[in-house]
């Protein structure tokens, strides 16, 4: 068995019982173990140094890494790609940066996710230029303020990454309550 599936195999009656799930694990060939885990409130400090310790029981003397490896515990933070149907729950309501596998990029607010796909909704259009300069109509839908929706399956997604909103962080003054909660979501 491979590092990251026994890595997986070991932590996952324990995240279970701690209400957590595994996001990820990286490795840098039996030198390092990065291990990314999450839940649907967050998770603490506390809690990653406690998987870090239990883990450890497990990789001392195991033979998967090295005698002086370097192991790292934590939740994903805001640049790393979410990677699971729970993440996606997590964040309803959010904007998304999505590439998809055909290459094609999308920007839409999360509305709706389930185990096999998520459902955006468009975002405002800015209002749209003709050659000349002059603005063009916007369209029956745009003027009434509705945003199509639509589904993208999870096999589609290459990469989804959340999209920090900077109209919360005013000027000098940041509201902590704001930027902890985006800190918290990433």
């Amino acid at each position: 068995m491979e590092l990251k599936e026994q890595i997986g195999e070991w932590l996952k009656p324990l995240l279970e019982e701690m209400g957590l799930f595994l996001v990820d694990v990286k490795t840098a060939g039996k030198a390092k173990v990065e291990v990314f885990a999450d839940g649907d409130t967050g998770i603490t400090i506390s809690q990653c140094a406690d998987i870090s310790r239990f883990l450890e029981k497990h990789l001392d003397g195991s033979g998967l890494v090295s005698d002086h490896y370097t192991l790292d515990v934590s939740s994903p933070g805001m640049d790393n790609p979410l990677k699971v149907p729970r993440q996606y729950t997590k964040r309803i309501g959010r904007i998304l940066h999505i590439i998809k596998t055909d290459g094609t990029e999308v920007e839409a607010e999360l509305i709706a996710a389930d185990e096999e796909k998520i459902k955006l909704r468009e975002l405002n259009k800015p209002e749209r230029k003709k050659k000349k300069g002059a603005a063009v109509s916007p369209s029956a839908l745009e003027r009434a303020g509705v945003r199509p929706e639509f589904e993208l399956k999870y096999t589609d997604i290459k990469k989804a990454i959340i999209q920090i909103d900077w109209s919360k962080i005013k000027s000098k003054e940041v509201d902590m309550e704001d930027l902890n909660e985006d800190a918290e979501t990433e």
